[in-house]
Formats: C-alpha cells, sequence, structure tokens
C-alpha cells in the first residue's frame, strides 16, 4: 500500500456505536499506544486496575502472579515479571514489597492512570495519528519529473553506447532518528530548571542518604537487576519532581524521603511525608468500604498509626540539592 494510500486511510475514521454494557475497567490512551509497552504489557495493565479498590481511595491493589496468568491464560505465573517491569519502567505502575497475614511475601501494586510528568509520547489517539501522518510524510518520497523526450537521428553506423550508472535512491531518515524526534519534547526554561534539582535531588538521596541508612541499618540494601535500578532511579526522580513543582522546598523533600526510608517510597507514603514535613497529619479515619479479597491468603490490613512530625534536617545539608534553600 502506497503512504498517499495511508496517510488517505488515517483519515477516514470508522463511526462505532455502543452496544450491550457491562462493568468495565478503563484505561488510558497513552497506555494503548505506547511505543515502548509489549502488548501483553498493554492487556496485563487493564488487570491489574481491574482490582484497584474505587471505594477504599488509595488506587492499591495486591492480585497475585497466579491470578493474573490465568487471568490471561498464561501457562507460567513467572511470565507476569517481565510486563511488570516494563509498567514499572514506563510510570504505569509502582510496587511495593508486602507480607500476607501467613508470612508469605507478596507486592502492593499503586496504579497511575496518568503518564508521569517525564513522559513525552502521545496521550491521545488523536495525538497518535497527527504524529503517524507526520512521519509518514516526512518518509515519503517525491515523484520524479520524467525526462522530455528529445528528438534524434538514427546514424547510418549506430556507435556502441555505454550503458547509464544506475541512479542512486534517495535516502530515507533512519528509523532510530524518527523514534527520537516523536520522544523529544521542549521543556520550558522553568520546567527543564526543575527537572535538573530533581535529578540532583535523586542523585544527592541515591548516592549519599539512602547509602548511609543502609549502612546505619535502617533501610533494606538496594535489590534488582542494572535495568529495574535504574527503572527505581528514574521513579524517584519524578517524584521529587513532582514535589518541587508542588512548591516543596529541598529539605522537606530529604526530610520525606528519609522519613519512608525506601530506595523507591510509593507516591501515597511519599505525599504522606511531605504533608508531614507541613505540619499536617495525614487522615487515617475508619474505612466504611471493605476490599474484596479473592485469595484467602490475604487480610485486611490494621489502619496505620499516626506519626508525629519528623523534625527537618539543617539546610545546609541539602547545598548539592538546591542552593537557594540555604
Amino acid at each position: 500500500m502506497s503512504i498517499a494510500k495511508q496517510i488517505e486511510d488515517l483519515d477516514e475514521q470508522m463511526v462505532i456505536v455502543a452496544g450491550r454494557r457491562a462493568p468495565f475497567t478503563m484505561v488510558g490512551d497513552w497506555i494503548t499506544v505506547h511505543d515502548d509497552l509489549d502488548p501483553q504489557a498493554k492487556a496485563l495493565y487493564p488487570v491489574i486496575a481491574a482490582h484497584v479498590n474505587v471505594g477504599r481511595g488509595d488506587n492499591l491493589a495486591w492480585p497475585t502472579r497466579q491470578s493474573m496468568a490465568e487471568i490471561l491464560n498464561w501457562s507460567r505465573e513467572q511470565s507476569v515479571d517481565k510486563y511488570i517491569d516494563q509498567l514499572v519502567a514506563v510510570g504505569a505502575i509502582e510496587t511495593e514489597e508486602a507480607v500476607r497475614a501467613n508470612g508469605a511475601k507478596g507486592k502492593l501494586y499503586l496504579v497511575h492512570t496518568a503518564p508521569p510528568p517525564d513522559y513525552t509520547g502521545p496521550t491521545t489517539l488523536a495525538e497518535w495519528y497527527a504524529r503517524r501522518r507526520e512521519a509518514l510524510k516526512a518518509t515519503a518520497q517525491p515523484k520524479k519529473p520524467r525526462p522530455a523526450k528529445t528528438a534524434t537521428k538514427v546514424a547510418s553506423t549506430p556507435a556502441a553506447v555505454e550503458p547509464a550508472a544506475p541512479a542512486k535512491k534517495t535516502a530515507t531518515a533512519p528509523k532510530k532518528k524518527a523514534a527520537a524526534a516523536r520522544k523529544t519534547k521542549e521543556r520550558s526554561p522553568e520546567e527543564q530548571q526543575r527537572f535538573e534539582r530533581a535529578d540532583k535531588g535523586a542523585r544527592l538521596w541515591w548516592e549519599e542518604k539512602a547509602p548511609a541508612l543502609v549502612q546505619a541499618k535502617k533501610m533494606a540494601r538496594l535489590s534488582g537487576t542494572p535495568k529495574q535500578k535504574s527503572s527505581k532511579f528514574i521513579a524517584v526522580r519524578g517524584l521529587i519532581e513532582g514535589a518541587l513543582a508542588a512548591g516543596y522546598d529541598s529539605r522537606q523533600i530529604l526530610t520525606a524521603l528519609e522519613d519512608v526510608a525506601r530506595w523507591l517510597p510509593s507516591a501515597q507514603a511519599f505525599d504522606d511525608a511531605l504533608a508531614r514535613t507541613d505540619g499536617v497529619a495525614p487522615r487515617r479515619g475508619p474505612q466504611p468500604n471493605t476490599p474484596l479479597y479473592r485469595d484467602s491468603q490475604w487480610t485486611q490490613s490494621p489502619p496505620a498509626a499516626e506519626q508525629p512530625t519528623p523534625k527537618l534536617a539543617p539546610a545546609d545539608e541539602f547545598a548539592v540539592l538546591d542552593h537557594a534553600d540555604r
């Protein structure tokens, strides 16, 4: 199919009318069109999201690997791990280690419906179509005009004619450059400055503060493959960038990280710790809606006890993160 025909087909959208309806789980368009997710990861995301207890309001889910594999008709529960890592890497979900009532280890999942702050891909199908059209136009070959015919006289004794060298094809743009162009997004000066501060803060936590807590036996060692560790670092940087955008200073951010004492804290735990630095105690009221547990091994955890407001560290310890706070 020619490129012109493909562009024409993109402009002709099908009309779909809703039929029978049933309970459903909504999936953001950015997950559906994400370039870095395998089809299996895109199928796994709504399965995890379907376990979220909306009534409880914390966006947490805890399905077992076996349950998720059975729902997707996968033969091995270990197959789930690869695609969970993909969803964590792109910021679609976060995971946190947990212990069941019988002592078995498991995971809690925090499901995000919106993309992370550093996401530069398409967020809607309309945006995906627009980018696809631009990519097709960029790779389209202009038609070469036919050379004009010139009348030639036939000689009585034709001379040998050297065959013309084949014309070189015009090189198209490499696929890697096209992919990089799709992911590139210009930041405003304010956003770039905030991103650089968040990167410094993440490195300060990752390279100095967290290892010191591990040495003092106040935090567990960092686990995971190099790719998983890189994904955790990017996620921490995103949390810090979001906190800076909300107006928290570097002292509060680092104090909150030390309070949670995890290499990659969950968004909820981090937000609660930030609130405590402002003197706001997170609300821990009664839970009117009891979550539905399909796995009898799980029991509902008691509400966490309120913690006192932590004492902020001295400002001079944050010079690397933010010189303006000193």
